[in-house]
């Protein structure tokens, strides 16, 4: 079944004097409907995937900690471990091409996400003004990459399906 998507409406304080895409103060979980709470979008630390999104166990770990900073229709995804310099972004090709992975923030559109509201309430789909609305986050199920984040086409499957957690 498919859905439309509708623009979801978050509430960001604007702070007088403060550029577009300022720190937020709260930080977040988002987790997908398919791994449920207890695997939050995680980042990697070291190693040949080393900034690199992925699922991982709950845990009590920055990289786990969210900031959702928004400008017109358009948010920035940094995390507490990174810090606010560091953006959510999508690989241009190599082998990893559409993985998304934590980048020196500019003003690039594969940094600028689309936070929608699915039909199933409560639920959002995440996508980027680089790739389109054709394109989604996702998590790849298997193989070498298992559990890692990426942009695939929007389908109607659980691993687009996203939660954002205060």
């Amino acid at each position: 079944m498919r859905n439309s998507i509708l623009a979801l409406s978050l509430v960001i304080p604007t702070v007088a004097g403060l550029a577009p895409y300022a720190q937020a103060a709260e930080y977040s979980r988002l987790h997908t409907q398919w791994k449920g709470d207890a695997m939050p979008l995680d980042i990697y630390n070291g190693g040949s995937t080393n900034n690199y999104a992925h699922l991982a166990k709950k845990a009590d770990v920055s990289g786990q900690m969210w900031s959702i900073t928004q400008n017109g229709d358009w948010s920035r995804l940094t995390t507490e471990f990174r810090g606010a310099k560091m953006c959510l972004d999508v690989d241009n090709g190599g082998a990893l091409n559409n993985f998304v992975s934590l980048q020196p923030c500019e003003d690039v559109s594969g940094q600028s996400w689309k936070i929608s509201k699915t039909a199933d309430e409560g639920w959002v789909r995440l996508t980027t003004e680089f790739r389109g609305d054709k394109m989604c986050l996702d998590i790849v199920n298997g193989g070498k990459r298992d559990g890692m984040a990426q942009l695939t086409p929007c389908e109607d499957v659980s691993g687009q399906l996203w939660k954002i957690i205060k």
